[in-house]
């Protein structure tokens, strides 16, 4: 098997219809899609049995827990089903774009890159809004680069766009480096590192992937689980320093880490949680952002040292207006 689509599932029955028209209508023989039942408490799976009927050609696998493990758990229960030489983790809640699937499936055969990057929209939940559209940083486009994966893991932290559903690895490659033990953003964690161990890429130029923002996804609401997005950061900017030796990507991370702590700052001031709740967050944060390598005026010197002149003047209004308002 070439290609296994991993998509854990629960609670998506209004979104799935739309992934598995996409996906099923025309996916190529050499790719299989395995769903995890993260023990959803709708009809999502009698969705996906619904459509196994009306595409049989299509190898489908579907995974069931007897409890919910949460999306991070989920993805490596799939991964660990999945045998096939490169493994692409789709959110069950977008949607793809059907018409590009076998370009990508002749690439990773023809070309057999360590990592197909591709690019994406974005859409607004409930109407067909096209918020923007996402075009990668990386080059040459449309064509096998081999390079170190120093290069690689540098062109991806200056992009931006820290995903797993964006980029098809090899499977052997993710074996044994993601961590699943926290709650999310795990693709900000770990995505940058798998990057460095590439010494392949592959840049399809086309939009492949429909982002859908939905008011209810973990990245709009403030919970807990926010807060792993800002120690994402800055492990990354740990792993920058210390293994890749990458001081541009270094300063980037850390100004990426106090602008998350800024606006989750933000956020928690103007939300209608409970004190209690507020607090536990904000305790948290707090503790987490402690743990940052510079001060605000050290990550402004090393983005300035690095080129960054932009970033550092943004950095430093940012911290001035967090002061004034108390943060």
């Amino acid at each position: 098997m070439q290609l296994s689509i991993l998509i854990p599932v629960y609670n998506v029955a209004a979104y799935l219809p739309d992934l598995l028209q996409d996906l099923l209508s025309e996916l190529p023989l050499n790719a299989e899609i395995i769903f995890y039942d993260d023990a959803s408490p709708d009809n999502s799976i009698a969705i996906v049995e619904e459509f196994m009927l009306l595409y049989p050609r299509v190898q489908i696998r579907i995974l069931r827990g007897n409890e919910n493990i949460g999306l991070t758990k989920a993805r490596e229960q799939l991964l660990l089903a999945s045998n096939a030489n490169y493994v692409w983790f789709v959110d069950s809640d977008d949607k793809v774009n059907s018409a590009v699937l076998a370009e990508v499936l002749l690439i990773l055969s023809r070309d057999q890159p360590d990592v197909l990057v591709f690019d994406y929209d974005v859409f607004f939940d409930g109407s067909n809004q096209l918020k923007h559209h996402e075009t990668l940083s990386f080059y040459p486009k449309n064509n096998l680069v081999h390079t170190s994966g120093k290069e690689i893991y540098r062109t991806a932290i200056l992009d931006g766009r820290h995903y797993f559903w964006n980029k098809i690895f090899r499977r052997e490659l993710i074996i044994g480096i993601v961590s699943y033990d926290i709650p999310a953003y795990e693709d900000i964690a770990y995505t940058p590192i798998l990057l460095s161990k590439c010494q392949s890429f592959y840049y399809l130029a086309q939009v492949v992937v429909h982002y859908r923002i939905r008011k209810d996804s973990i990245a709009q609401k403030l919970n807990l689980q926010q807060v792993y997005g800002l120690n994402a950061y800055i492990q990354q900017a740990l792993y920058a320093d210390k293994v890749v030796g990458d001081k541009k990507c270094q300063a980037y991370l850390l100004y990426k880490a106090h602008l998350y702590y800024f606006r989750l700052c933000r956020k928690l001031a103007r939300i209608n949680l409970s004190e209690k709740e507020k607090e536990a967050i904000l305790l948290l944060a707090k503790q987490q952002y402690a743990e940052k390598p510079l001060s605000i005026c050290a990550t402004i010197l090393l983005l300035l040292r690095t080129g960054m002149w932009g970033k550092a003047f943004k950095l430093g209004l940012k911290s001035g207006l967090a002061r004034l308002s108390g943060k």
